[in-house]
């Protein structure tokens, strides 16, 4: 499926675009160590709402989205997250749990619930652009599996309900619309080799989304 490489040129668009217009007080570019764009005021809750496709590849075939081979299945959803704790040099460290609708040709629907501990970064400044990424690690739930998921417990003789949750997060950023921000993510559930539903792979998507601060 070849849906999705339009619009991580957009993202790619975006980045380039938001490079040329660099506050004066600040180094052109630098690893942020506190909100690079509102000083004195950050932001600690922010809530995503997005959808995605599914790919049939594995974790480390699909974390490569321009190159994935994405199926006909979606996802769409909404998360929140919290920031707990200030661990210095740019790293926050909180929480986050979202639901989801997933649906397709191949699929019921069914849906889906995850939480999860989050570290993320306030990120890279170029200019006007931040650029921040986040790992996101906990459980996910289920209503019924997906054909893929499906399919995989039949090779596992496991059960998908209950498995682990990764999300690792990139996001675009920019200083004109400091409470936005465009975030891919790789939606990942894992039995961790057997940890949880005796599965190991469980499915994958890539997932773009739009991120509000507050």
């Amino acid at each position: 499926m070849y849906g999705m490489r339009p619009v991580f040129a957009a993202m790619a668009l975006a980045a380039s675009v938001g490079c040329g217009f660099a506050d004066d007080s600040s180094p052109f570019i630098y690893f942020a160590t506190e909100d690079p764009f509102t000083t004195g005021q950050p932001t600690k809750s922010d809530v995503l709402i997005f959808g995605g496709v599914f790919a049939s590849g594995s974790f480390g075939n699909t974390i490569n989205a321009f190159n994935a081979d994405y199926t006909d299945n979606y996802l769409a959803g909404v998360s929140f997250g919290r920031d707990f704790f200030d661990l210095g040099t740019g790293f926050m460290l909180g929480g986050v749990v979202g639901t989801a609708v997933r649906f397709g040709d191949d699929d019921d629907t069914t849906g889906e619930l995850w939480a999860g501990v989050r570290l993320r970064h306030q990120g890279l400044v170029i200019g006007d652009l931040a650029i921040s990424p986040a790992l996101v690690v906990g459980l996910s739930a289920v209503t019924g599996p997906t054909e893929i998921e499906r399919q995989r417990e039949i090779h596992y003789d496991g059960d998908a309900s209950f498995l682990g949750f990764v999300g690792p997060e990139l996001s675009l950023r920019l200083r004109q619309a400091p409470n936005f921000e465009l975030v891919y993510q790789l939606h990942h559930r894992s039995g961790a080799d057997g940890t949880f539903g005796n599965m190991g792979e469980g499915s994958n998507a890539s997932i773009l989304g739009v991120r509000y601060r507050f």
